[in-house]
């Protein structure tokens, strides 16, 4: 009977244990996140917050930061690119009386197309994928890798 007893407080217990083992429990990074409407954008690169639900093992988590983004449209077309310097990781502003994006710790410089134009990043603002959805816009925002010259995705 105390065996019987044990076994009906552990197999639920076990089972809860195990089961980030078995399961998909992580989520971030694989999913189109809203950023706001077409007509919020121009020219000049506009800074935005990216927030989305996480859930990890047994936590789930709404609105959580996990980034930021440069968005513009130029010509009618959308571009983005992410707000972490590929050089060491610092955060790039734009500088609209040199309209460029420029990173304050290491003096790299980088175009409105993203492209290096001075300093000591090894590649360019790594760009985003985005997505027009009947005018509002959608951003997927991913991490890559600072300090190589190629654009490689952080895991």
């Amino acid at each position: 009977m105390g065996a019987g007893l044990a076994g009906t407080v552990l197999a639920p217990a076990t089972g809860l244990v195990l089961f980030p083992l078995h399961e998909d429990v992580t989520s971030g990074g694989e999913e189109f996140v809203m950023v706001g409407d077409r007509a919020q954008f121009g020219v000049v690169p506009r800074r935005v917050e990216i927030f989305a639900d996480r859930k990890d093992a047994w936590n789930r988590v709404t609105r959580v930061r996990i980034g930021a983004a440069f968005v513009a449209v130029k010509g009618g077309t959308l571009s983005a690119f992410s707000t972490v310097c590929p050089h060491l990781g610092c955060g790039i502003d734009f500088d609209e009386e040199s309209s460029c994006f420029k990173c304050p710790c290491h003096r790299s410089s980088f175009d409105l197309e993203g492209a290096v134009t001075e300093g000591p990043a090894p590649r360019g603002l790594d760009a985003l994928e985005i997505e027009d959805r009947d005018g509002s816009i959608a951003v997927m925002y991913q991490r890559f890798r600072q300090g190589v010259a190629q654009k490689e995705l952080l895991g």
